[in-house]
């Protein structure tokens, strides 16, 4: 007897917790109101750079087991999460010693390239298990000094972020790097 009077209970509260027609249109303009999302630097300036190096070349370096202190520099920007903070000394002149080549991006090019680099409402749903090697690196600049780097390899979508404040957990969508690729190269 409980059970059928609890049961009633259920179907009886359902009924009674029907929302007025008002209150849905103000459920449903809220659910649907996009919001603003968030670049993941407030920058005036990038500066992409990029190495024309294969992966073949990447793994015979790798491989060497008594690498000088300019090899495993290189492997360090290639393959780790170096550099470990946007403070980090002579970050670009070693970019430059190692032959990564720097391209300003202008104006049209930096919007594109900060509405790519900016809070998504999507979750990367697809991950890769590849070594990363990471060819593309993006500084950027306000007023001259760095406020984040980006590190970025389109081989397999993974990316390592320094100085944003803001979520990058969602970036690495095959169509965002696809645009990116387009955008810079």
């Amino acid at each position: 007897m409980k059970k059928y009077l609890f049961l009633f209970l259920i179907i009886a509260s359902c009924n009674k917790t029907n929302p007025k027609k008002e209150n849905l249109a103000v459920i449903k303009e809220n659910s649907t109101a996009k919001r603003e999302l968030k670049k993941f630097y407030d920058c005036d300036k990038i500066d992409h750079y990029y190495l024309d190096i294969s992966e073949e070349k990447v793994m015979k370096l790798a491989e060497i087991k008594n690498r000088n202190k300019d090899q495993n520099n290189l492997i360090g920007l290639l393959v780790s999460h170096y550099p470990d903070s946007i403070s980090e000394p002579n970050f670009e002149a070693n970019l430059l010693k190692y032959k990564f080549i720097k391209t300003e991006l202008n104006k049209i090019k930096k919007t594109e390239v900060e509405n790519i680099f900016s809070e998504k409402d999507s979750v990367q749903t697809e991950f890769s298990s590849c070594l990363p090697y990471y060819r593309d690196i993006f500084i950027f600049k306000k007023k001259d000094s760095i406020v984040g780097i980006a590190k970025v390899c389109f081989g397999c979508g993974v990316s390592i972020f320094r100085g944003s404040k803001v979520n990058t957990d969602g970036f690495g969508l095959y169509s965002e790097l696809n645009k990116l690729k387009k955008i810079i190269r």
